[in-house]
């Protein structure tokens, strides 16, 4: 193994000084966090105002008694003049609630009235708002109703034929989990993207640079040169996802999940335990991105290639996402989606069975020793040396 250890300390000590290589491997382990921190201080920004809210309202004299409920509900009535539609359109206002000039006649003849909501649906900042103004409305629909029907000696209870009563049996932790479900997303995206640039630059950045030659002349085997650069992108891979962890963690840490409903606390063990669930995707991601290097005739053509890659990663989030599934214990066997899953389960403070851990190591290592050899055996034609 010593010749490993050569070529190990070799690419290390190159990675240190190129300024290229330390960038791409921790640039996005460093601004991850910042980007969890802030888009979620953002959700919660975006709930607050809301709660506390001002609704501009065109016709509020046709509907004193509406206007009245809805000052009761903690929401400020602003007089609006003007074109309502335009305003909008022109992001003057965010929306505008719009009273018809017979809502008296029509309510004295307990018929319907149409409210006009007027909002524009590819703001996603008004959104929250807009579902408060219509579940505002519901309410006070259902209340008024209530009353007309109790004044005729019905009881409400006559329409309300079913009323469900939801029962949620997760955990304050596991939901603010599931609502953070992007940062297992974050910490294995850190795993393919922390140790690219070594992986890249040790295989396709020494070929174009002539540098590989002078290299695979000297007598060791051709593995332990394949082993020794594997290593050192996994050592980068590997730390680059350990600061993407622990930092998210410390963000999340930061943020007020109190006004989401949320609880989030995780301990030291846990952290430890997510980073032992995560470590086999770096010997993973070296592997496979050495493999893809291979291929490459220069340092910009091998990016293309592994650029792809990336988005290996995000199918596992992406697919959990839009079609949930219960987990089951085969499924820790299957590299990125059983790191996934445990991941999602200790952020969640989940019992995770020990064998998920076994399944989803073994796994990992297998493949990735499989895909090491190919490109040891790939390092042993000449044509490698030919751009």
């Amino acid at each position: 193994m010593h010749p490993v250890r050569i070529v190990l300390g070799k690419e290390v000590l190159d990675a240190v000084r190129d300024k290229r290589a330390l960038l791409t491997a921790f640039l996005f382990p460093l601004l991850s966090p910042l980007l969890v921190y802030f888009m979620m201080t953002a959700i919660i920004e975006l709930k607050t105002d809301a709660e506390n809210m001002t609704i501009p309202i065109m016709g509020a004299e046709h509907a004193p008694a509406l206007i009245q409920w809805l000052s009761e509900q903690d929401v400020h009535i602003e007089d609006f003049q003007g074109d309502p539609k335009q305003a909008v359109k022109d992001k003057v206002m965010e929306l505008v609630v719009i009273i018809p000039n017979n809502y008296q006649q029509r309510f004295r003849q307990l018929k319907t009235v149409a409210i006009e909501v007027v909002s524009d649906g590819s703001r996603t900042d008004s959104r929250p708002k807009v579902r408060r103004v219509n579940d505002l409305l519901r309410r006070y629909n259902r209340k008024i109703g209530a009353l007309r029907l109790i004044v005729r000696g019905v009881s409400p209870d006559v329409i309300r034929v079913i009323v469900a009563q939801n029962i949620d049996v997760a955990s304050k932790a596991q939901r603010a989990a599931t609502a953070m479900n992007f940062i297992p997303m974050y910490i294995v995206l850190a795993t393919f993207i922390a140790g690219m640039g070594i992986a890249v630059d040790s295989t396709a950045g020494e070929r174009e640079r002539k540098t590989l030659e002078p290299l695979i002349i000297n007598p060791v085997e051709r593995y332990q040169i394949v082993m020794g650069k594997w290593l050192a992108a996994t050592l980068f891979s590997a730390l680059g996802m350990a600061i993407t962890l622990v930092l998210c963690i410390a963000a999340m840490g930061q943020v007020p999940l109190e006004e989401l409903g949320l609880q989030f606390h995780i301990n030291t063990r846990q952290i430890l335990l997510m980073l032992v669930a995560a470590l086999p995707l770096a010997f993973l991601a070296s592997s496979m991105q050495l493999l893809l290097g291979i291929f490459a005739k220069s340092f910009k053509d091998a990016q293309s290639y592994i650029g792809l890659l990336v988005l290996l990663p995000m199918a596992p989030s992406m697919y959990m996402l839009f079609k949930p599934f219960a987990t089951q214990e085969w499924m820790f066997t299957i590299p990125m989606l059983g790191q996934h899953l445990l991941l999602v389960d200790l952020l969640g403070a989940k019992d995770v069975p020990l064998i998920g851990y076994f399944y989803s190591t073994i796994s990992c290592l297998v493949f990735s020793m499989a895909l090491v050899l190919v490109t040891a055996r790939l390092f042993q034609r000449e044509s490698i040396l030919s751009n």
